[in-house]
């Protein structure tokens, strides 16, 4: 039965209990299955959609308080210390984008309007709205705001501030729109982004007014999953770097001079999932799925298993510090 996140989760952890991580086994309504505990890891398996020729996407979300996967209708980003969890709802044709925020240690609910820019070209519609992401610390959540299309280019961000809530554009144009968009800086005072063309471009980083602060010439998209773009220091950060996503380069952040490069496993059927795991493994497409990979490419640890056919797209977050 479909439900809304809000709902689903509205039964939290006691105050101060660690939630549950997603146990071994099966996610329902595919053929992938967990195959390592995940508790007490640097990372978190938040949710997960599927596809299947000619039927739309379904949405699936942990509830710690059901430890259950359940359906929801929209895209779930959950903070590092695991207690907000904040759903972006589908964009329906009118009215304007809102995020609904669910405090798991009070079970208090808001939803808050986001300040997206009108849609020139379509009356009474919005700017493209997608990609929530939390920042390291656990105190911000971004938004990616942009036109559709091939080649899409930003608008700017949305910032919402935790825990009061509040909302803010920052207008940044022209980055190049790939996968997972702009992504943190280690210390939360920043986003970096893909800028330039595709087959041509380079690695922004901006402040969180909007001002550039920095450019990287180096090639590929930011890495958006699991302990995201940068190492836990900061003093590294991962792009995927190839034709189709088989490839992760490394780079020096102090110097934008490569440190690695390596080949990744790759499934047509699979979205890409590309971040650190911790400080000196990346977590990255396997022969089976999803794991843990070293800087040689060696696979250290599979967690996922899922058939090369299985259409899926996983979602895993930092988990620690908030």
């Amino acid at each position: 039965m479909i439900m809304n996140l809000a709902a689903a989760l509205a039964m939290t952890t006691a105050l101060g209990a660690a939630p549950v991580q997603p146990p071994v086994g099966k996610l329902p309504g595919t053929s992938t299955k967990v195959v390592a505990k995940m508790a007490g890891r640097p990372i978190q398996l938040t949710s997960y959609s599927t596809a299947s020729t000619g039927a739309p996407f379904k949405k699936w979300a942990w509830d710690p308080a059901k430890r259950a996967f359940v359906e929801t209708e929209g895209e779930v980003a959950v903070s590092p210390d695991e207690r907000w969890t904040a759903t972006l709802p589908e964009a329906g044709l009118s009215g304007r984008p809102t995020m609904a925020f669910l405090d798991r240690r009070s079970g208090a609910r808001k939803n808050v309007e986001l300040p997206v820019p009108a849609d020139p070209q379509q009356e009474g519609r919005y700017l493209q709205t997608l990609w929530p992401t939390w920042s390291p610390d656990g105190r911000h959540l971004l938004l990616n705001v942009f036109e559709p299309g091939s080649e899409p280019r930003s608008e700017g961000i949305v910032l919402i501030d935790v825990p009061t809530l509040k909302a803010r554009f920052v207008r940044i144009e022209n980055a190049l729109i790939t996968v997972g968009g702009f992504q943190w800086t280690r210390d939360g005072k920043g986003v970096v982004v893909r800028w330039g063309k595709n087959g041509k471009s380079a690695i922004r980083r901006y402040d969180l007014t909007g001002a550039v602060k920095r450019t990287w010439h180096v090639r590929g998209r930011p890495a958006a999953q699991g302990q995201g773009t940068f190492t836990p220091s900061g003093r590294r950060f991962v792009t995927a770097c190839a034709s189709l996503e088989k490839s992760a380069c490394v780079w020096d952040t102090a110097t934008g001079k490569a440190v690695t490069r390596i080949k990744l496993a790759s499934s047509p059927a699979w979205s890409p999932v590309l971040g650190w795991y911790d400080e000196r493994h990346l977590l990255a497409p396997t022969p089976e799925g999803v794991g843990i990979v070293d800087l040689r490419g060696k696979v250290v640890e599979t967690l996922l298993r899922s058939p090369e056919k299985q259409g899926i797209y996983l979602r895993f977050e930092a988990r620690g510090k908030g």
